[in-house]
């Protein structure tokens, strides 16, 4: 697949595709437009759900309880469909593209950007993990009391030849910084470690005395089921589902 030497924003012709990229660059660094979006077709809710659930499970392994797990971290996800990405993100702010080099961007920072990541997601904890034994948390660190800090989310192709054929990678990027620390159980309504009590007290024998253990668990994946979210929140209308079919919710156990 050879580069292209023109512009498809401003339809200007170049030497070569490194003035191709240096010309976007200077000119059109925070374009918008996809000149070929109309080809993108639209991603039905249930893979939008699929692609979010996975990169919150992959990002959750990410985090760790330790200090070997503070500081940069990567996470890429090889078959990552464009569509769903450019639906996903297109209305951000921070959302640009580069034709040039087939290259989507997408950047949310502090506060402000977990909040709207909580809304893009429909799930406010996919930002951190909680031990419950130890009392830490590993969490994606946007701000601090002195600084903010951003988390990145790019798009791009990967051209893989083998034998006089290509085969084109479709892959999502995410870098981020993560930290730790302790935290006050029971303290946040941000992430409910003991469930229902009636639910999870689990009758133990212990020689002749019969203690009450209460499982603590935290969800790692929506509940309810996005499915259940506000259709107009992935700026695409959601194809209907069934209110009879119930999904048990994913759980991880501390």
């Amino acid at each position: 697949m050879t580069n292209k030497t023109y512009c498809e924003l401003c339809f200007k012709n170049f030497a070569s595709y490194k003035n191709l990229v240096i010309h976007e660059r200077n000119v059109h660094s925070n374009n918008k437009l996809i000149p070929h979006f109309y080809i993108l077709s639209q991603p039905t809710s249930e893979q939008i759900i699929y692609y979010i659930n996975s990169f919150i499970v992959l990002l959750k392994k990410k985090l760790g309880f330790s200090r070997h797990a503070i500081g940069k971290k990567h996470l890429l996800i090889d078959t990552f469909p464009e569509n769903v990405f450019v639906y996903l993100f297109k209305n951000e702010e921070t959302f640009k593209y580069s034709p040039a080099k087939r290259k989507y961007q997408c950047n949310f920072e502090g506060y402000a950007g977990i909040t709207r990541l909580n809304q893009l997601f429909c799930y406010n904890q996919w930002s951190f993990r909680e031990n419950p034994h130890t009392n830490t948390k590993g969490y994606v660190l946007l701000e601090d009391y002195e600084n903010k800090y951003q988390i990145k989310f790019t798009w791009s192709q990967t051209i893989l030849s083998e034998n006089n054929r290509e085969l084109i990678l479709e892959r999502m990027n995410c870098n981020f910084i993560t930290d730790s620390g302790e935290f006050q159980e029971n303290s946040s309504d941000e992430c409910k470690l003991i469930l229902n009590k009636n639910e999870n007290e689990i009758p133990i024998l212990s020689n002749s005395n019969t203690e009450l253990i209460t499982k603590q668990f935290c969800y790692i994946l929506p509940y309810p089921p996005l499915q259940n979210s506000n259709n107009n929140q992935f700026f695409f209308t959601s194809t209907s589902h069934s209110s009879s079919t119930k999904k048990q919710p994913n759980l991880i156990k501390y």
